[in-house]
């Protein structure tokens, strides 16, 4: 069942989930950027070390060879401690996932060698260390810590009535949100996602799947603002509380 719903998954980086699984250890950040955010990674990378001084590691990850120079992947592992920089194409089959824009986030989070990860948008601030969301209640009880982004554009939308014509038992959580109760069209913030990969992995997975090319193309993108709502959408198709 798992190879039919996500045969990008299989005999590329890895054999399969248990791969994942076995190979996600310990907490870290991700953050996915490419040439166009190197100024904004350099500063968050410099505020996180030099500021902050957080001691997690740090997993970036571009698309393809072409999105970010060999130049500017040594001066990011040179110029900061413990940073690891990797093609995100190599972990998928990317004939059929075709990663692009924002829908490389969630493979981010199933690609990443961390069991516990913190995912920032490269443009992201931070004030405090991010290791402390790990102690928060919420992450805690369900594995994640998810954001709300503003409120806007409130009351019906095709977004809402999309989600509706098919989700016919959604999760109590989801039947709270503001998206679901048409009182904004925008739910989800994802420049910053918590979650505990392996308590998790379905409701990723999940995500993951509505960021598939054809998927995001076709359906998901046409009804939402790119990824953002596509984490707890993923969380609920699969029945993982969030």
């Amino acid at each position: 069942l798992h190879q039919t719903l996500y045969p990008w998954l299989y005999h590329h980086h890895f054999n399969g989930l248990k791969d994942i699984i076995l190979n996600s250890k310990g907490k870290g950040i991700v953050i996915c950027a490419g040439n166009k955010h190197i100024r904004m990674v350099r500063s968050t990378l410099d505020t996180l070390r030099n500021v902050i001084h957080t001691k997690l590691p740090i997993h970036i990850f571009y698309n393809g060879e072409e999105d970010l120079t060999k130049e500017n992947q040594e001066m990011l592992q040179k110029e900061f401690e413990d940073v690891t920089v990797q093609d995100i194409t190599i972990f998928f089959d990317n004939s059929i996932v075709k990663i692009g824009g924002w829908s490389i986030k969630p493979f981010g989070i199933l690609a990443c060698p961390f069991e516990e990860v913190i995912l920032i948008d490269a443009d992201a601030m931070y004030i405090h260390d991010p290791i402390e969301f790990f102690d928060e209640e919420g992450y805690r009880t369900t594995g994640t810590l998810f954001f709300r982004d503003r409120t806007i554009l409130p009351g019906p939308n095709e977004g809402t009535r999309w989600l509706k014509s098919w989700m016919d038992d959604p999760l109590p959580e989801t039947r709270k949100l503001r998206f679901w109760n048409e009182q904004s069209f925008h739910e989800f913030e994802s420049s910053t996602v918590v979650v505990h990969k392996l308590r998790n992995i379905l409701g990723l997975l999940g995500a993951a799947k509505l960021n598939e090319q054809k998927m995001r193309d076709d359906v998901v993108y046409k009804y939402v603002y790119g990824d953002k709502e596509t984490f707890w959408i993923g969380f609920d198709l699969a029945r993982e509380h969030y």
